[in-house]
């Protein structure tokens, strides 16, 4: 299945136009985490700053499968929402 990895917040979503394919929502779940963590690799001050964004992944239909609050996601490693996988 593809997913795509778009960041939101209350007013913005930067949409991921690509996708990568993933074989179960477990993927895609760690490739979420691992998308956050370069984001925070990148720039550890970024943490403070995207406190109310999150790391959406959606299906190709535009169904939410999960959300990963950018702040603190790498300590708790558990997705806020996560629903099946529909085909």
């Amino acid at each position: 299945m593809r997913c795509y990895f778009h960041l939101s917040n209350d007013r913005e979503l930067l949409a991921d136009p690509y996708g990568i394919g993933v074989t179960d929502l477990t993927m895609a779940h760690a490739e979420a985490l691992r998308v956050i963590e370069e984001l925070l690799q990148e720039d550890p001050a970024l943490e403070q700053d995207l406190s109310g964004w999150s790391l959406l992944v959606a299906d190709g239909a535009g169904k939410s499968l999960l959300s990963l609050p950018l702040a603190g996601s790498l300590q708790s490693n558990v997705p806020r929402r996560l629903t099946s996988c529909l085909n």
